[in-house]
C-alpha cells in the first residue's frame, strides 16, 4: 500500500510539472489558483419582493502583492462594460456584493443582465493580472499573470436570501497556470489564447485521469457522457431545485446547443430523471442554449437528474454543474433552509 501511494504521488508531481502546490491541470480540484470563475450569480431586480444577491469574496494568499481584474458576462457570453481592477496586499481580502457591483453600472449593463425582468443573471471571470486594463480576458493583450507565483486566488461564493431567512455558499471555481512548455496541449488553453489556464472539458478531465493513473495517452473526446444532480422536491417542505448547468466556449457566444444547430454535432441532450430508488420518472430532451444554463426542475419526486451526450465540439467547452435547492416550509422564515451540491461530470 505505501508502494502504491508513493506512486500516484509521484505520477501527481510529474503531471503538474514540479508545481508542489498547484492542482491537477484538467481537474478542478480546490488549490489557489490565477483565475476564479463564479459560473452563476443570481440579483433580484426588485430587492423588496426579491432580495436574492451573491456576495463574492476573494482572498490572496500570497504573502506578496496581487492585481485581480474582474469581468461580468451575461449568460450568453457576451463581455459586458461591468468590470474593475483590485490590487490585493499580501493575505489581503477583496469582496463585493453582485447588488452592489450592479446599482452602479450603467443601464446598458443592467439591460444585458436582465433575464426576464424578475433577475440578473450572468457569471464573472476574476483574473490574476500584471497591470490594469479595460480589456477581457479572451482579447489579445490581456495581461495574464504567468509562472507558480499567479497561483494565489481563493475564491467564495455566497448565495444569499437574507430577508427570507436562507443563504448557501460554494468555492469560485479555480483555474490553475499551467506549464504549457510540459503539458499535454489537452490541459491548458481555457481562454483560447496565450493564457496558459487550465481547462475543464471532457477531453482535459479524461486527458488528466488517464495521465495520473497511467491508464493511455489523451485523446480526442467530443462529448460530456453525463453531468449527474441531485435534487430535492419534497412538497412538505416546498422545496424546489434548479441545475444551473455551466457550459463556456470563449470562441462562441452561447452554449453547445447553439453552436451545434450550423455544425455537424447534436443540439438536444438526453433529460432523464430518477426518483430516489432509481426508477426512470421522465425521459426526455433539453437544449443546452447558454453559458449559463438554468434548468428548473418539475416534478415532487426527490432523487437525480441526468443529462447525457453534451456536445463538446472542438474539446472547448468547459462544463460545470450544481444544485440550488430552496426550502420554504409553511412555519415561516426562520425554517427556511438551501442547499448547494456539485453535480457529478462524467467525461466519457
Amino acid at each position: 500500500m505505501k508502494k502504491l501511494f508513493c506512486a500516484v504521488v509521484f505520477s501527481l508531481c510529474l503531471l503538474v510539472s514540479g508545481l508542489a502546490f498547484a492542482g491537477v491541470p484538467g481537474i478542478l480540484d480546490i488549490t489557489p489558483a490565477a483565475t476564479l470563475i463564479v459560473p452563476f450569480f443570481e440579483v433580484g431586480i426588485n430587492d423588496t419582493t426579491n432580495p436574492e444577491d451573491t456576495l463574492l469574496i476573494v482572498y490572496n494568499r500570497s504573502a506578496s502583492n496581487s492585481r485581480i481584474h474582474y469581468h461580468v458576462w451575461d449568460i450568453h457570453g457576451n463581455a459586458t462594460d461591468l468590470y474593475g481592477d483590485v490590487l490585493l496586499a499580501g493575505n489581503e481580502t477583496w469582496s463585493a456584493t453582485m447588488r452592489g457591483l450592479i446599482a452602479v453600472s450603467t443601464g446598458d449593463v443592467k439591460e444585458d443582465l436582465d433575464d426576464g425582468g424578475t433577475y440578473y443573471h450572468g457569471f464573472v471571470t476574476i483574473d490574476k493580472t500584471t497591470a490594469e486594463t479595460t480589456k477581457n480576458p479572451t482579447e489579445s493583450g490581456y495581461p495574464f499573470a504567468t509562472g507558480t507565483s499567479s497561483d494565489s486566488l481563493e475564491g467564495f461564493i455566497y448565495y444569499v436570501r437574507l430577508a427570507e431567512g436562507s443563504s448557501n455558499s460554494m468555492s469560485m471555481l479555480p483555474i490553475n497556470w499551467v506549464d504549457t512548455a510540459t503539458a499535454n496541449s489537452y490541459l491548458w488553453g481555457f481562454y483560447l489564447n496565450s493564457d496558459e489556464r487550465e481547462e475543464f472539458n471532457a477531453a482535459s478531465m479524461v486527458c488528466a485521469r488517464r495521465q495520473a493513473s497511467d491508464s493511455g495517452g489523451c485523446s480526442n473526446v467530443t462529448t460530456m457522457s453525463r453531468v449527474d444532480s441531485r435534487i430535492f422536491l419534497d412538497p412538505t417542505y416546498n422545496a424546489a431545485t434548479r441545475i444551473i448547468l455551466f457550459t463556456w466556449r470563449t470562441d462562441v457566444i452561447g452554449g453547445p446547443s447553439i453552436y451545434c444547430d450550423t455544425h455537424a454535432c447534436e443540439s438536444e441532450y438526453d433529460y432523464k430523471q430518477y426518483d430516489k430508488a432509481g426508477s426512470l420518472v421522465a425521459d426526455t430532451t433539453i437544449r443546452l442554449p447558454n453559458v449559463v444554463n438554468i434548468i428548473d426542475v418539475s416534478g415532487s419526486t426527490n432523487g437525480l437528474v441526468s443529462i447525457q451526450n453534451i456536445a463538446d465540439s472542438g474539446n472547448k467547452y468547459n462544463t460545470y454543474g450544481f444544485s440550488i435547492t430552496n426550502a420554504n416550509p409553511p412555519s415561516g422564515a426562520s425554517q427556511n433552509w438551501d442547499a448547494i451540491i456539485p453535480s457529478y461530470l462524467v467525461p466519457d
